[in-house]
């Protein structure tokens, strides 16, 4: 059936004389879910109304409004995330990443396989949770939805996973299309951060066509005025493009820092807040609605207040754009720990508004009038820059933002700022917020195929530390001795102050004897001084190519802007890692392994440390009374990993991967004496 990818479906078609060609089909499956996704999204919509009705206009307002007053949103938004959080914990359960992490996971490793059954219940939940006024987005649920209709055709049709992946790619772009009403945004989106970079003429006419036909179901509906209202800013002058530099350096590092916020939040909830799901997310509820007493614009998507900021600025004091956007940062951060469901896309573009219109505003009181321009440009630029900044899809945060004003003539700003603010921050963290939690719970996708394991290994991995060093003032017979002690045909030589002065060889120690000089050489004199130096955190391959384009045999590793040595990379270094990129690469397959075994058999897949106390230490496999519905799939011992065998004995220090039925996981935590099973991020 696969090499038909579900072709076999349509034969009722052809028996009525239409023959369909593969791709004919794939086009046709498209429109379904670009049709399908877009009534969905509607559909959604509508629910965040009428949930905002309930809980705020009803709830809040008429009802324990007369009591509580303002306070009565805090009701409202605890009583939201105690239904939230039931919903979630009775009904969709664990998951090992939320929202749009867990796509790209199931893209990347699953070959887009995802429970699409949970779809409708974490739909209404993240409904819930942003008409009740959560700090949170309408986009990665959207997204959810597009995604998990797309994985449904593809399951139910039994398409191959490379098809399958396109058609949750084809969700995932008709979602951004319906939600923000911007089809192009969506296409490059899909290609970004869904399908992590990879292109082809295939896969962007699907895309494209799924988007399309989304998109032209929403605007039919609604009518195609932009999101944001109709803008008509333009630049001050061509001067006007250092204030736009200006902004993308500021904006940069409080895009690490919404980063650094929403992921803080998770890690503080997850150690410290020992709560079930409903009175965890009930937590966050009353945390928001506190804050949201003095500042009621946090709460929800904040389209309203971008809007009221972009069409009448004025109103708006620099101290309070301020506040509303670091406010908002924290708020999404909280709600997002706490257990409420939604996306950041809205959240970023809300920040980027506030401190672009907050640096507008300061440009202006400062700088002549020819020269700046409206203070709104700038908050037009500073949503896409810290949207590309935070999600890392520098094209998407663009055309976003394009799409949603509508406004063509402060493109090239726009790009300026966004390109200054995404090269910043990449510098400072790793890769966008979704990517980084798949990161911590180590999984590393690199964009396009993976042509070497060198590749994934640092130069931190992989450098001997502490690095063999003498000083400069040392006289050549020590050089010999300490060359014969190390063992190495190469030394950092330092200064007295302990920092990189040079690099001498065995080959700079033998051409110094074999030449005659007047007096007695040291170190430094026949050491070279122009070296070539490596950050820890460089990729290998980077530094090996630097190595053998100058045929040297080391290469000393500095602290990042200093001459403060941390290790040294030699040839038999790099030998040593490629052993190090080979457990890595085997790791990676295992974790991957376990996401499809996870994801087709919809049980668990744990992994257990076996300590020296455990009960089944020193136990053979077959000795052990297993919980029903469990199985060993592999140990992993020393490096190694072990299938395992009923005669297999286990050790203490052993890690077991299990897969168990979720009700019997439990049974299995006694078995190693643990009290609880580790909450997957």
């Amino acid at each position: 059936m696969n090499g038909y990818w579900g072709l076999k479906r349509f034969r009722f078609l052809e028996r009525r004389g239409l023959h369909l060609g593969e791709n004919t089909v794939l086009l046709l499956l498209a429109v379904m879910v670009g049709l399908a996704t877009g009534v969905s999204v509607w559909l959604f919509d509508l629910g965040i109304e009428f949930f905002h009705h309930l809980f705020y206009d009803w709830l809040a307002v008429e009802v324990l409004g007369h009591i509580l007053g303002a306070a009565a949103v805090v009701v409202s938004l605890g009583l939201a995330g105690l239904v939230v959080g039931w919903m979630m914990e009775r009904f969709v359960g664990a998951e090992r990443h939320h929202g749009l992490a867990g796509i790209i996971e199931a893209v990347a490793l699953a070959g887009g396989r995802l429970r699409y059954q949970v779809m409708p219940v974490k739909a209404a939940a993240a409904a819930l949770s942003l008409g009740a006024g959560a700090s949170v987005g309408p986009e990665a649920p959207s997204v959810v939805i597009g995604a998990h209709i797309g994985s449904f055709f593809g399951q139910k049709l039994h398409l191959s996973e490379e098809r399958m992946r396109l058609l949750v790619a084809a969700g995932s772009a008709s979602a951004i299309a319906a939600a923000f009403r911007a089809p192009i945004a969506g296409v490059f989106f899909s290609m970004e951060v869904i399908l992590n970079g990879e292109f082809s003429t295939g896969s962007f006419s699907v895309v494209v066509l799924a988007s399309v036909i989304a998109s032209v179901f929403i605007q039919a509906l609604t009518g195609v005025t932009p999101v944001l209202g109709r803008l008509n800013f333009t630049m001050g002058g061509p001067a006007e493009i250092v204030l736009y530099a200006g902004l993308g350096l500021l904006l940069a590092p409080v895009s690490v820092a919404f980063i650094h916020v929403v992921h803080w939040q998770h890690d503080l909830w997850h150690k410290y807040v020992h709560l079930r799901r409903p009175f965890k997310a009930a937590l966050a509820g009353v945390l928001v609605g506190v804050v949201a007493i003095f500042l009621p614009q946090l709460m929800g998507p904040g389209r309203e207040t971008m809007a009221a900021v972009l069409n009448a600025g004025e109103s708006f004091s620099f101290g309070l754009l301020l506040v509303l956007g670091f406010g908002k940062l924290l708020m999404t951060a909280v709600s997002l720990a706490g257990g409420f469901v939604g996306g950041i896309f809205a959240p970023t573009l809300f920040v980027g508004t506030m401190l672009g219109g907050a640096f507008g505003l300061l440009a202006a009181s400062v700088a002549p009038p020819e020269l700046t321009g409206s203070p709104q440009a700038y908050a037009i630029a500073g949503m896409a820059a810290v949207m590309a900044g935070v999600v890392r899809a520098p094209i998407t945060g663009i055309l976003l933002v394009f799409e949603l004003t509508n406004d063509y003539r402060l493109i090239l700003p726009i790009m300026f700022t966004t390109v200054i603010c995404v090269y910043l921050t990449e510098r400072l963290v790793p890769a966008g917020i979704d990517t980084l939690t798949l990161l911590h719970s180590g999984l590393r996708l690199e964009q396009g195929r993976d042509v070497d394991v060198m590749q994934g290994i640092t130069v931190g991995e992989a450098m001997h530390t502490p690095p063999p060093t003498i000083h400069e003032s040392v006289s050549l017979r020590e050089l010999r001795d300490r060359l014969r002690q190390t063992q190495t045909r190469c030394l950092c030589v330092v200064n007295h102050e302990g920092l990189l002065a040079g690099i001498v060889t065995l080959g700079d120690l033998q051409g110094a004897f074999e030449s005659n000089h007047d007096r007695p050489l040291t170190v430094g004199d026949i050491c070279t001084r122009q070296v070539i130096t490596a950050a820890p955190d460089d990729v290998l391959w980077t530094a090996i190519r630097s190595m053998s384009a100058r045929d040297i045999g080391g290469l000393p590793v500095v602290k990042p802007g200093t001459r403060e040595l941390v290790g040294l990379l030699t040839r038999d270094c790099i030998v040593r890692a490629y052993s190090i990129a080979v457990i890595h690469k085997r790791e990676q397959q295992h974790r991957a392994g376990q996401i499809r075994l996870n994801t087709l058999t919809g049980a668990r897949v744990v992994e257990r440390h076996v300590r020296p106390d455990a009960p089944i230490a020193g136990q053979k496999i077959r000795d052990v009374r297993w919980p029903t519905e469990s199985v060993v799939a592999s140990i992993r011992r020393g490096g190694k990993l072990i299938v395992p065998h009923g005669i297999t004995e286990i050790r203490a220090g052993d890690t077991l991967t299990v897969v168990v039925a979720p009700e019997n996981e439990g049974d299995l935590n006694d078995l190693f004496r643990q009290d609880s099973a580790p909450q997957p991020d």
